[in-house]
């Protein structure tokens, strides 16, 4: 049997380990991408515009698990900045395509080379077996999550009458595409 975490002397489990390393790594992020002037949102959009894995706002939206009305508050300072624009789809006229500007490619490249530091930084020791089996825990990990019951997703869609079933057959990256990038590095 494994062995047991403890946190002042009460076992925890790796839900609550893993609540608590988000939170102490984006409050690292959400300092360091202040050298940029960007939160860990924008430069996440940034990052989805970019890879083309979402390219409006209702695609973004869902990638990062908001709605849509929020996005609009989380895309507005990038377009304000001249980071983004929106444009007209060819094909569909009441969807607005998101791209990044010449501005938002240079801010794009400041950002991921915060990132890039703070990734060094913060796997410092770890040696590439390590990352690479910790990659994949969180993709299994991921994959687990979004095609359970209890998703929001899947709840969403079991409520609205289609099939949770059919939508959980496929991993979200299976699904949406995102996840591409990561598999091809």
């Amino acid at each position: 049997m494994a062995s047991e975490t403890k946190v002042d002397g009460l076992s925890v489990s790796p839900i609550y380990l893993l609540k608590r390393a988000e939170l102490a790594v984006r409050g690292c992020v959400e300092v360091a991408l202040g050298e940029v002037d960007l939160t860990p949102s924008q430069f996440f959009i940034l990052v989805l515009v970019k890879s083309g894995e979402a390219t409006s706002a209702a695609e973004l939206a869902r990638a990062m698990g908001v709605l849509p009305q929020s996005m609009t508050e989380l895309i507005a300072p990038l377009e304000h900045r001249g980071a983004i624009a929106r444009r007209p789809d060819p094909d569909h006229n009441r969807i607005l395509r998101i791209e990044l500007t010449e501005a938002g490619e240079r801010l794009f490249a400041r950002a991921a080379e915060v990132g890039a530091r703070m990734h060094r930084e913060l796997f410092a020791g770890l040696g590439a077996s390590d990352l690479a089996r910790l990659n994949e825990t969180f993709t299994d990990l991921i994959a687990r999550a979004e095609s359970h019951i209890c998703h929001p997703r899947l709840r969403r869609l079991a409520k609205g009458g289609a099939s949770a079933d059919a939508a959980a057959s496929k991993p979200r990256a299976a699904r949406t595409g995102i996840g591409r990038t990561a598999a091809k590095r």
